[in-house]
């Protein structure tokens, strides 16, 4: 819990730091580069957490980083702070609570689409016009596939998610017939 607390303290003040849009984009483009790092290579979670190693070599290896992934200067400044606050563990949380606060400053919302079948150009350019107009805000579509929906699509904005598969349809009516049977 204080993790998130921190986490959405340091997004705020990077975002404070940051006037223009265009760097917005980037400095999440950087963090999220960062990020995919620790992801890919789960020897660095263990580097930056092991008490035994001093903080220079670990903000030696996060400048080296930073200059492979061509880091933004006050990404690369944010990352060196965390590093020296023990705080590099909390990257992810911090990408995460920063894409929020670009999206708003952005005036975007992301959406996750699951659907049965790939869906076509044309039929992203219609939810995303169809989104726009209801929720007055830039689309931006995440797209994915699930044979297991059988059809339909589902739709996932933030916490809110649309299910229109034929899957989640047949359960309903499973419960439905479940339910009228021990009634």
């Amino acid at each position: 819990m204080i993790e998130n607390v921190i986490s959405k303290r340091y997004a705020e003040a990077l975002s404070g730091s940051i006037s223009d849009e265009g760097m917005l984009s980037r400095a999440l483009e950087n963090l999220k580069a960062f990020g995919d790092a620790f992801e890919a290579d789960r020897q660095l979670e263990h580097f930056f957490s092991h008490p035994g190693i001093s903080a220079d070599k670990k903000s030696a290896l996060v400048g080296e980083l930073c200059d492979r992934l061509q880091t933004e200067g006050v990404v690369r400044n944010l990352l060196t702070l965390l590093t020296q606050r023990k705080k590099i563990l909390f990257l992810n949380n911090i990408a995460s609570y920063f894409e929020a606060v670009v999206d708003e400053r952005l005036g975007q919302v992301r959406v996750h689409v699951t659907s049965a079948f790939p869906l076509t150009n044309e039929n992203l350019d219609q939810l995303k016009t169809g989104l726009h107009r209801i929720l007055g805000k830039t689309i931006l579509i995440d797209a994915s596939e699930d044979n297991s929906l059988i059809g339909g699509i589902q739709l996932r904005v933030g916490d809110q998610v649309a299910d229109a598969t034929i899957k989640n349809r047949l359960a309903i009516l499973k419960r439905t017939i479940e339910k009228e049977e021990v009634v």
